[in-house]
């Protein structure tokens, strides 16, 4: 159960359309159950780390097989460093989504460059979508 490259296009789209009804510039980037990059995308006027930053959050989410909100909210904070220090692609803050298809993690997507809270639900809406294609 692989994510097909027209499956990533279309929802980094989604979610660049979904960013734009916000008035919100952000990074996206979907990686497969490999942790390999598919698509990464930066919209105008986001910031050029928004792409990192996304890969980090994905990577995370990936890593945890639950979004990085839920990961950041149960790891205290010496075990965040510890587990940096392991694996620095690790990133502790929201917006980071598995993807799953009949319960099987097979990638994970990343959002970056708004407000958490924007993150995290544009990341929802963009894992949704991976997860019904």
């Amino acid at each position: 159960m692989d994510i097909s490259l027209e499956a990533a296009l279309a929802a980094a789209a989604a979610g660049v359309e979904a960013a734009k009804a916000r008035s919100i510039s952000i990074g996206i980037v979907i990686l497969d159950q490999r942790f390999v990059v598919l698509v990464a995308v930066r919209m105008d006027r986001a910031f050029p780390s928004t792409v990192p930053v996304a890969t980090g959050k994905a990577h995370t989410a990936l890593n945890f097989g639950v979004s990085s909100s839920a990961i950041a909210a149960k790891v205290v904070a010496e075990n965040k460093v510890a587990l940096t220090l392991a694996e620095p692609r690790l990133l502790f803050v929201g917006g980071g989504e598995p993807v799953t298809r009949d319960g099987v993690v097979i990638g994970a997507v990343g959002v970056s460059g708004a407000s958490e809270e924007m993150d995290c639900e544009i990341s929802a809406i963009v894992a949704r979508m991976l997860s019904n294609l």
